[in-house]
């Protein structure tokens, strides 16, 4: 075959990928342009993925496998705030791993139909970004609880100095949560004192709210101050030493995991070090030599 025509088809082929994987995620954003059917039924992929994800969610119980992933998929999408794919929820997330790669194949298939593509090429693109495609709703979703989760604990210090300074006024700690939503801007931590308030509201009492944000988010952090927070509600025991304690020790875990990364980033530049630097240094000192050795 003429290099010329293979260049093209491969070219084609990639051009049929790409436009595969455009069209997956624009059916992922579509919600965003819909909001309010979005909000209630679910837009876009949503609609597309209601009706399988009906069905798994179904088998749920009958599968142990099943519900074993599906309750994995539901704690990560409680870490990532609901916010995936416009709120999908876990059984949708499952289903979209096997719904996003099959549109794509159809799509990449009917492309090289199209553009007269060899068949060998098509089986090759469309492996590949099948595979991609299967894996990346359960990646991109706990990327976003990881990093919600992060972004967290980023942000619970300064809410957790602002409700010191309120109990140490004399507010209560529904004032203090109160004080934090009103003053903090949007985050993960004003988001679950939002929903904490909100279980407060519909009669949850406040120490199990609060055990309900360390069971979304999860961490070690999280885990420590809510609960202690929780605790001391019921035993009566001071909230105002509790969040201070609870600050100093969430600030003295950040300084410990940067310390952590500091010297792990020292091992990680040991490479591109040897690999890129050194013989650079080695090719500027001793080129010159090596030269006139053979000039001689």
């Amino acid at each position: 075959m003429n290099i010329d025509i293979t260049i093209a088809y491969v070219a084609a082929g990639v051009a049929a990928a790409m436009l595969a994987y455009l069209l997956v995620r624009s059916l992922a954003k579509l919600d965003r342009t819909v909001k309010s059917s979005a909000k209630s039924e679910g837009g876009g992929a949503r609609m597309l993925l209601a009706l399988p994800a009906a069905f798994v969610t179904s088998r749920r119980y009958k599968d142990r496998e099943l519900d074993r992933k599906l309750a994995e998929y539901e704690k990560l999408v409680a870490q990532s705030g609901a916010t995936f794919l416009d709120g999908a929820t876990a059984a949708e997330i499952f289903v979209a791993r096997y719904i996003f790669p099959l549109l794509a194949v159809t799509f990449i298939m009917i492309m090289g139909t199209i553009l007269h593509l060899s068949g060998g090429l098509l089986i090759v693109v469309s492996l590949l970004f099948g595979i991609m495609l299967y894996k990346w709703p359960d990646s991109a979703l706990k990327d976003a609880a990881k990093q919600r989760t992060a972004r967290f604990v980023h942000e619970l210090p300064v809410a957790l100095d602002v409700m010191r300074l309120v109990t140490q006024a004399g507010g209560d700690l529904q004032s203090a949560i109160s004080s934090v939503v009103q003053v903090t801007p949007r985050g993960p931590v004003r988001d679950e004192l939002v929903r904490c308030q909100s279980e407060v509201a519909i009669g949850t009492s406040l120490p199990m709210a609060l055990n309900n944000i360390a069971r979304r988010i999860d961490v070690s952090e999280a885990n420590a101050v809510f609960s202690t927070l929780a605790q001391s509600l019921e035993m009566g025991t001071s909230v105002f030493e509790n969040l201070g304690a609870a600050s100093d020790l969430i600030r003295h875990s950040s300084r410990v995991a940067a310390q952590t990364k500091a010297q792990k980033a020292v091992v990680a530049m040991s490479f591109p070090l040897l690999v890129l630097i050194l013989p650079g240094i080695f090719i500027v000192l001793f080129a010159p030599l090596i030269i006139q050795f053979m000039n001689k």
